[in-house]
């Protein structure tokens, strides 16, 4: 048996998670119904959680494959050193339940990481996630800079996680940070 293609999907997925859970933790507030994200916040920025910031001016979006993740998102914009963490959430999301969009940042182009994952929109019910990761096996990023509204793209690594077995596929994501503010930047 061929393992090959479940280590580069375990490692697709692991990169995502971590990637998500980087900006879940980070980038969250207290209305995003998770305390311990609440709690990860304040302790990453000192004594208070850097505050969520709607979008204004525009509108933040994403899409996977061309098809638009309608949803009521939340954007989070914040800057630490070097690093540029971006977030769109929708907690309460009809087809992906918790929909989290993020992408890390570094320097002013280099893509580090992004993920998209939801609670629930997979096949057959189960969770819904695509990664990138810079470095990792497949995929690719890019970031183009507009003012304070930045537009992420390329393609990333999912998978059917019903059948693992099937190895990983790629998707093309496309997503707009709209920020009114960037947080620490």
């Amino acid at each position: 048996m061929n393992t090959k293609p479940v280590r580069v999907y375990a490692a697709a997925l692991t990169v995502s998670a971590a990637a998500l859970a980087l900006f879940v933790t980070g980038c969250s507030d207290d209305s995003s119904g998770s305390s311990a994200a609440s709690s990860a916040t304040s302790t990453a920025a000192g004594s208070s959680a850097a505050p969520s910031v709607p979008a204004s001016g525009g509108a933040s979006t994403a899409s996977v494959d061309g098809k638009a993740l309608d949803g009521k998102f939340e954007t989070t914009c914040a800057k630490q050193g070097g690093q540029l963490a971006l977030a769109l959430s929708d907690t309460n999301n009809a087809t992906y339940g918790t929909l989290s969009v993020s992408a890390a940042i570094s320097g002013t182009d280099t893509v580090d990481a992004v993920a998209v994952a939801g609670s629930k929109g997979g096949s057959n019910g189960l969770p819904y996630a695509i990664g990138f990761g810079n470095g990792m096996p497949g995929g690719s990023a890019k970031v183009v800079k507009d003012g304070n509204t930045y537009k992420v793209t390329g393609e990333g690594v999912s998978g059917d996680m019903s059948n693992p077995m099937a190895g990983p596929t790629t998707a093309k994501f496309d997503i707009t940070f709209t920020c009114s503010t960037v947080v620490g930047g």
